[in-house]
């Protein structure tokens, strides 16, 4: 006699889990991926992330920051938060342009190095103009190699006065003060 027909229940086997269904191969293969859930952004969650972004130089601006988190409601403190990882994000920015500016700042601070600046190129389009066209097409195009010096100079007359650097005196000018 068997179980179901002495009224016994009879309990399903229990199934081997393993890595993949191996009797579904191509529904496991097919099936649309579950995407992870989501946490919200949290002001906390933010600030954490404004903190990373803006560096350890900056930890003064931390405590500043959380101090402002502190007063307000919990639903202004998340728009907050977010305003905060846009500065450290402008910070950033801010110090990565500042450190382009670098070489730049010592081509201007330098008598010597922008005036090879406004050299070079000058000298190069006389160059090509000379194995071009010869004498003739220098003279002829001494205008365009004139804009070519002027407009390197303005360039760097512009630099020293946007950067706020300028170069040492000259010796002449040293002796007679």
């Amino acid at each position: 006699m068997s179980a179901a027909a002495s009224g016994q229940r009879v309990r399903p086997k229990e199934e081997v889990l393993l890595p993949f269904p191996f009797f579904d191969i191509p529904g496991w293969f097919f099936s649309s991926a579950k995407r992870p859930r989501r946490r919200p952004w949290t002001a906390r969650r933010l600030f954490a992330l404004a903190g990373r972004i803006a560096g350890a130089r900056r930890a003064s601006l931390r405590s500043d920051w959380s101090a402002v988190l502190a007063e307000l409601p919990p639903h202004e403190a998340v728009r907050a938060s977010a305003g905060m990882v846009v500065a450290a994000l402008r910070l950033r920015a801010a110090d990565v342009a500042q450190r382009c500016w670098r070489p730049a700042d010592r081509v201007l601070a330098s008598r010597t190095l922008s005036n090879m600046v406004v050299a070079a190129p000058t000298a190069a389009v006389m160059w090509i103009l000379f194995r071009h066209s010869g004498e003739i097409g220098v003279l002829v195009n001494a205008e365009a190699i004139a804009v070519v010096g002027a407009t390197f100079r303005g360039l760097i007359v512009l630099g020293r006065w946007w950067r706020d650097v300028a170069p040492p005196e000259r010796e002449a000018q040293r002796r007679r003060g």
